[in-house]
């Protein structure tokens, strides 16, 4: 050992063994830690989420049978009843499964708590096949005119009691086993970490002191570094002299023979690197200061960029030109090019030396969307005076009519039996009609009339609550099931009437559209409060999609065409957007506005309007 090398590196073996057998002396303990730790990821929490799934199935069935059962519910004779247990069924076959196929593998600990699980889903499927048929008894009964009685739903309710209570157990002892298996594996871990944290303790003294051997051993490099550092630094007439034949000594002289050389070459240099040192900062302080993305690109590679090209483009040096960019270096003049971000971009390309370009980009995407919404502002503001004039004119001849058919409808009562009832279903055809061409009038003069928006404190889970329950009877009426989960989002300053009108025009929407479930969702994150309606309807088509806030376009009948383009002018009142996403399973309408917590109102304020 005789060379500077063969020490070093018998020194590092030396220090790293320790730590080797340490790391593997951890390793094999966190083996048993993983072991106890798979049992909980395999066997318990697939169990727990479908555990959890039993629970949300009894009570969604248990309102299903509280709302067939009401006494506000009037059934058709021959209707049939929309109860069923099957989804309650399919998951609890699911856990069945689960423990079924688990079992066998889990270590004899933890089988006793799976046969316990098993004895409670046994209990579940009895108590759910009572329920299930004393149910459909009640609702055939209710169906034919006949009200439970008292006893009958203390059955059925104890019958849901039952299933709760077992399915309550069944997420307790999950929970139970995997608190106990957690807290078990936490022990050991602890434990395996302060045994190795020992191991690599005295490990670490160890190397210590071979490190220190190593120190002095390499004590000639430090002083070798030290002069390197001088002549780095531009100080003349340094060397170093180091004794011996290793590779140190050897360094030293050679190290010496490259001082004299560039002490002959320093003085020219100093004042050349100073100039361009001078003339690179001043050429770097203008591109940073540069807001556009500015590149020279010669030869089809970039030469020169500054940071604003490099964050948007990914332009770099040595590198070819970026795409999109890459197409238009061999035509000078002004483009407008997409981001990858959908931000708009002005290219302008100017030729430079012989085979090169600069290359300017401008973001030009909020000029250009102001440009946009102000000509959309400026166009339903035109149209918005033009409907209401001409409603203004059509309305008081609908005035007219409608009263001259009341009139008729009197003088038509006293006419010959066998000739009144033609004449009052021509009469009803000429007033459901007047009272269409009304109902289009008013979403006119609401598109021209619509109030600025004016912001103010509400609760939002109550408004939406609100919107529900003024909508209860005609989503009723189409059979469709609202689920409203708005927890998160509290009191904010919106306009209440307006954004209440939203929301109507979207439900009702989607009751047109022939959806049997709705989905309202209100979350508040990344200060944005978002509110997504989903439907289960037929969805939209891609002309439908890309027209769905245009004015007066509707695939009904007798829509209008203005309850998108109404609420989109009220989310931009709000400085907020909305989007619609649609496909065959659905469509899914989310309201995005800004996050404006206010001071929390009456309970009054909350149920007004």
């Amino acid at each position: 050992m005789r060379t500077l090398r063969s020490r070093i590196v018998a020194a590092f073996v030396a220090a790293l063994l320790p730590a080797i057998l340490a790391l593997l002396f951890l390793v094999g303990s966190q083996r048993s830690v993983h072991a106890a730790l798979n049992v909980v990821t395999e066997a318990y929490l697939p169990l727990s989420r479908v555990a959890a799934q039993l629970e949300r199935d009894r009570d969604r069935m248990h309102n299903e049978v509280g709302f067939l059962l009401g006494e506000d519910r009037v059934m058709r004779r021959g209707a049939t009843p929309s109860f069923s247990a099957a989804q309650l069924r399919e998951t609890l076959v699911l856990a069945k499964t689960h423990v079924a196929e688990t079992e066998g593998e889990l270590p004899a600990s933890e089988r006793a708590v799976f046969g316990l699980i098993a004895k409670n889903l046994r209990n579940i499927d009895a108590l759910l096949h009572d329920y299930e048929a004393k149910t459909l008894d009640l609702i055939a009964a209710r169906q034919a005119g006949t009200m439970p009685t008292e006893r009958e739903l203390a059955f059925v309710e104890r019958r849901n009691r039952g299933v709760s209570e077992e399915t309550r157990r069944v997420t307790r002892l999950v929970d139970e086993s995997i608190a106990r298996i957690t807290r078990s594996a936490e022990e050991a871990q602890s434990r395996a970490t302060t045994i190795a944290v020992t191991a690599s303790t005295l490990s670490a003294v160890f190397a210590l002191l071979l490190v220190t051997a190593v120190i002095v051993q390499l004590r000639p490099i430090g002083e070798l570094t030290q002069q390197v550092q001088r002549v780095a630094a531009g100080e003349p007439g340094v060397g170093v002299e180091v004794a011996g034949s290793d590779e140190v000594a050897a360094l030293a002289h050679e190290f010496n023979a490259m001082v004299r050389a560039l002490e002959a070459r320093d003085t020219a240099l100093v004042d050349r690197a100073e100039e361009l040192r001078r003339l690179n900062g001043y050429l770097e302080s203008v591109l940073h200061s540069l807001d556009d993305g500015l590149m020279v690109v010669e030869a089809g590679r970039v030469t020169l960029s500054n940071p604003a090209a490099t964050s948007r483009w990914g332009a770099h040096s040595a590198r070819p030109a970026p795409p999109p960019l890459d197409g238009l270096i061999t035509r000078p003049g002004r483009h407008e090019v997409t981001g990858a971000a959908g931000t708009l971009h002005e290219v302008r390309v100017t030729s430079f030396g012989e085979t090169g370009v600069v290359v300017v980009t401008s973001d030009v995407t909020d000029a250009t969307e102001s440009k946009e919404r102000l000509a959309r502002s400026e166009r339903l503001a035109l149209v918005g005076q033009m409907l209401a004039q001409i409603t203004h004119e059509v309305r008081n001849p609908l005035n007219a009519m409608s009263l001259n058919a009341e009139l008729l409808m009197d003088e038509i009562q006293d006419l010959d039996p066998t000739k009144k009832t033609e004449a009052l279903e021509m009469l009803g055809t000429i007033s459901s009609e007047i009272d269409r061409l009304t109902d289009v009038t008013g979403h006119y003069l609401q598109l021209a009339r619509r109030p600025p928006a004016r912001l103010e404190p509400e609760n939002l889970p109550a408004l939406l609550e609100d919107v529900v329950r003024i909508l209860d009877a005609e989503l009723a009426q189409h059979g469709i099931a609202v689920a409203l989960d708005a927890s998160g989002v509290g009191v904010q300053r919106i306009d209440g009437n307006q954004l209440r009108q939203a929301l109507m025009n979207i439900v009702r929407n989607a009751t047109e559209a022939g959806a049997r479930h709705l989905r309202v969702q209100a979350t508040r994150a990344n200060r944005e409060v978002r509110i997504a309606i989903a439907d289960d309807g037929p969805g939209m088509s891609d002309e439908e999609h890309s027209r769905a806030f245009d004015p007066f376009f509707s695939t009904k009948a007798s829509g209008t065409g203005l309850g998108l383009a109404i609420t989109k002018q009220i989310l931009e009142d709000h400085d907020g957007t909305v989007h619609v996403a649609s496909s065959d399973d659905g469509s899914t309408v989310t309201l995005v506005l800004p996050d404006r917590p206010g001071q929390p109102v009456t309970p009054t304020t909350e149920s007004a309007g």
